[in-house]
């Protein structure tokens, strides 16, 4: 094999040349898109090489990572333990004392987890676990129990809506006790036992007094029709 000796003015830039030729990918398209000129060494291009891909690189998780893995405000408890669990299985030899530590700190304050947690002090992660699906299965079932009380109300007030809703049936009229009357049934009787028989409307339920309201119709003047005087029968 035929080896040439590179001039020590130009071994740089042959580095730098030879350095795209073991690159592949998005690497080789970075280097293909360089500006012309920006480089001035091959340490400079190393530096710039290590600073763009070095962000790609997954960083090992540690139990300290756990203490950012916080409950939301009105998140469910079996949410926030599934969060949780999923971080915590990602860390290689998880601290199990930070692990519970961080566990509760991630915790609602005035959740009732956390105050039982706080009161008594769990041996290891799976009793934590083990208090912690038991609050869930509590909740769950209090807030299952709450939404069939809301649907029946929301049942009985659509049932007592339509009831009130619905028309009203037309009163049916009261017959008279002498249909035979009609649109005469408040002109005087014909004479019965000598006396006239007086069938006026009943004015006992006005709020004014008869002497007050015969004042007032004759104020009215000849405007009012007076009924005739009713007279004794003749003596037979």
């Amino acid at each position: 094999m035929l080896a040439v000796a590179i001039p020590r003015d130009a071994q740089e830039a042959t580095m730098c040349k030879g350095f795209g030729s073991t690159l592949t990918g998005p690497a080789l398209q970075w280097y293909i898109n360089l500006p012309t000129k920006s480089i001035k060494s091959f340490a400079a291009l190393s530096d710039k090489f290590v600073e763009q891909f070095a962000r790609g690189r997954n960083l090992e998780k540690n139990s300290n990572d756990l203490y950012e893995v916080l409950q939301h405000r009105n998140e469910p408890l079996r949410s926030y333990i599934a969060r949780f669990n999923q971080e915590k299985v990602a860390i290689p030899e998880c601290n199990a004392d930070m692990a519970i530590s961080a566990f509760k700190r991630g915790l609602l304050p005035e959740g009732d987890l956390y105050k039982e947690l706080i009161k008594y002090k769990c041996r290891n992660m799976e009793d934590v676990l083990s208090r912690a699906w038991a609050q869930v299965r509590w909740e769950e079932d209090v807030g299952s129990g709450a939404k069939a009380c809301s649907k029946y109300d929301q049942k009985s007030s659509k049932l007592t809506r339509n009831d009130r809703d619905e028309p009203s049936r037309p009163k049916t009229t009261r017959k008279t006790s002498n249909p035979s009357r009609g649109r005469y049934q408040h002109r005087p009787l014909p004479r019965s036992e000598g006396m006239m028989v007086s069938t006026w409307p009943d004015i006992s339920h006005l709020a004014i007094s008869k002497p007050k309201l015969i004042g007032v119709l004759r104020q009215i003047g000849p405007q009012v029709k007076w009924p005739p005087k009713m007279k004794a029968a003749e003596a037979n």
